[in-house]
């Protein structure tokens, strides 16, 4: 709907309807009525009197300190405090001025007699800078300095006279203009939130306010100072700036004396317009709003994206504003209605104090509020010191193990690789610290609750995290202990493979069938660690060894040259050192070799084992030696050899049973072979 003027000044008008109520609330708020002479609070009256409410207390008590204020000096002098049984009386030698109570003094947190002194003591200094100040106020004025002063006021004034008259109508035709050249709307994200027309009635709206605003200041300061400059019109001045200061006890004055009732019913007349106003605009708006944002649901492109995963589509984000709409125009309403109400009740004598009581019910959370956003505002300040600061200090940490990582700053006994995970340690303490700072700033943290929740909440994470601070601790262990690094080949119980990460929770591990395992740190810190990566860094290299068993009729110095010619065969075996062979054993039937070779790729230890058990076999078949256990050759008389075809000469027949003969004692003692067992 388009924005007009009018109905602005009615906003405006209904808000000084609603703040009536609000400056016009009964003692029982808490704040006090203030009691002024010549525009300056001297104190407050926090309680009526009987039939006088606070505000028709203070207001008497003010007609009587004007009167005051006009007596003769003997008058003023006779201004002291009577003490009686329940009250005590401020009087002077012509009238009572006001009594103190002893619910005023407790309210106070004073002696009765001890409040009175203090008022009339203010009292006195008033009326003795009033006396001062008019007896200055009577010296002869320096006029041609004054006049001067004057003149260039007025300069002044009508130079911004002049300016606002030239410069504003400029700047409402620049904005009729550019409303016809620019048609642009206000919209987010494809919703037009204002018109073009809209927009340009609003800052032409706007342009018109911070004219009149700006001229009323240039007219205050102008009569402020003007006045100001010469005795015979400061006290107006200073009436003038009262009157402009506290319209709103003007107000209040008019209701206490009486009138109320006429002057009330008239207001909430114009409040009743004013709601309506309020309730036909509403009427027009959000309907406006919905079907606004209801198309832009249905033509929208936009989603609500992290990356390229959509969270919400555009029909659903169209949905959820639709929701806060609706949400928003129900709020609107009952705040509308609620006002009202207060405002109509507050108009009147007799409800005055129900609707303080209403209006109270909705500000006094808000007071609430502010109170404690303002009294938190030094926390807030500590904790955004504290975080910058901790920024910092982590920044700069991180400067200085980098360049220990980088090697530019180097430590006796302390490697590069230890940079990393001890940074991430400093931090993780320093972030500790951090928390432990700010914490006692939280808003609310010395709070029973707060401190209940926490314990709570540790008791929880300490019961929880016991297995993964166990982890934690044995990684930071394994990081100084550097039994591996990442890319090493090793073997953590029964696991061998090659260390692909490592945190400080698990060490993950690649087999050498491509499986991926992931072992606690506190498994791993508990199990043995053999890692075949380290020697190969460093001399001596990794030994690989394999074995052989052969019988004692094989000559053991043909057998050792057949195992080291097949390990210098076999790719990463290293020449130097050479391959060497131990007889680890001397078994019933055969001897045990054990071929050693070193190599410097124990990441390829399986093809490796593989390829150096393909060469000893085809040494052991050239040579014609057969790698079997002699256990075997004891019930294989007479059949072929286990040596592939390849290897054997082609005259090669298989050797018939061997029948050695027998001795005379040999025939008598055992029976003649059968005639199966002679062919």
């Amino acid at each position: 709907m388009d924005l007009r003027i009018p109905f602005t000044i009615c906003v405006f008008l209904f808000s000084c309807l609603i703040a009536v109520p609000i400056f016009a609330e009964s003692p029982e708020s808490g704040s006090g009525v203030p009691v002024r002479l010549h525009g300056e609070t001297l104190f407050t009256i926090q309680t009526g009197l009987a039939n006088v409410d606070a505000v028709s207390r203070a207001a008497a008590i003010e007609k009587r300190l004007a009167r005051l204020t006009r007596s003769a000096a003997s008058v003023i002098e006779s201004l002291r405090v009577e003490d009686h049984e329940q009250t005590a009386y401020v009087l002077t030698s012509e009238e009572v001025l006001f009594v103190v109570t002893d619910n005023e003094a407790k309210s106070a947190g004073k002696p009765r007699h001890a409040l009175a002194e203090e008022q009339t003591g203010k009292i006195r200094e008033a009326l003795a800078a009033s006396s001062t100040q008019s007896t200055h106020d009577s010296a002869p004025p320096t006029n041609l300095r004054n006049l001067l002063w004057a003149g260039v006021a007025t300069a002044l004034l009508l130079f911004f006279a002049v300016a606002s008259y030239v410069f504003f109508p400029r700047l409402y035709e620049a904005l009729e203009v550019w409303r016809d050249t620019h048609p642009h709307a206000m919209s987010l994200r494809g919703l037009e939130l204002l018109s073009a027309t809209q927009l340009s009635i609003v800052l032409l709206f706007l342009s018109r306010v911070l004219r009149g605003v700006l001229s009323g200041l240039a007219l205050y300061w102008y009569f402020h100072f003007v006045l100001n400059l010469f005795p015979q019109t400061r006290a107006f001045e200073r009436r003038f700036l009262a009157t402009l200061a506290v319209p709103v006890e003007q107000v209040q004055a008019l209701f206490a004396n009486g009138g109320g009732f006429v002057i009330g019913l008239l207001l909430a007349l114009v409040a009743t317009g004013l709601f309506l106003a309020f309730l036909k605009g509403f009427e027009q708006l959000f309907p406006r709003m919905l079907d606004k944002v209801s198309a832009w649901g249905f033509t929208t492109t936009y989603s609500l994206k992290i990356q390229r995963v959509e969270l919400l589509t555009g029909a659903q984000l169209s949905d959820g504003l639709l929701g806060l709409l609706r949400a928003l125009r129900f709020v609107a309403y009952v705040s509308l209605i609620y006002l009202y109400v207060t405002s109509v009740l507050g108009f009147f004598t007799a409800t005055r104090k129900l609707s303080v009581e209403l209006l109270n019910y909705m500000i006094e959370p808000v007071r609430m509020l502010g109170r404690e956003f303002i009294a938190s505002v030094p926390d807030i300040i500590a904790i955004a010191m504290i975080i910058i600061v901790t920024n910092y200090v982590i920044k700069l940490i991180h400067m200085f193990f980098n360049g220990m990582e980088r090697g530019a700053i180097t430590f006796q006994g302390f490697h590069r690789e230890w940079a990393t995970p001890t940074y991430k340690i400093v931090r993780f303490f320093v972030l500790v610290f951090a928390a432990v700072a700010i914490f006692p700033y939280i808003p609310g943290s010395h709070s029973e609750a707060f401190r209940g929740i926490s314990v709570f909440l540790g008791v929880l994470v300490s019961l929880g995290a016991a297995g993964s601070f166990s982890n934690i601790v044995a990684g930071v262990v394994l990081t100084y202990m550097r039994p591996f690094s990442v890319g090493d080949r090793v073997k953590i119980a029964d696991t061998t493979g090659d260390i692909t990460e490592k945190t400080l929770l698990v060490t993950r591990i690649r087999t050498i069938k491509n499986v991926d395992v992931t072992i606690p740190n506190a498994l791993v810190l508990g199990s043995h660690i053999i890692n075949f990566s380290s020697s190969s860094m460093k001399p001596p290299p990794l030994i690989l060894h394999t074995s052989v068993t052969i019988g004692y009729d094989t000559p053991w110095q043909k057998v050792h040259k057949l195992l080291i010619a097949g390990a210098k065969q076999t790719t990463h075996i290293l020449e130097t050192p050479e391959p060497f062979v131990l007889q680890t054993s001397l078994d019933d039937f055969y001897v045990r070799y054990e071929i050693n070779a070193y190599t410097g790729a124990p990441n390829k230890m399986a093809a490796i084992y593989s390829e150096l058990h393909q060469h000893i076999q085809d040494q052991f078949n050239e040579a014609g030696l057969e790698i079997m256990s002699p256990h075997y050759a004891q019930i294989r008389d007479g059949n072929r050899t286990a040596i592939p075809d390849q290897y054997l000469p082609k005259t090669y027949q298989p050797p018939g049973l061997r029948i050695w003969p027998l001795g005379p004692s040999q025939l008598h003692q055992e029976s003649p072979p059968s005639e199966e067992g002679t062919r």
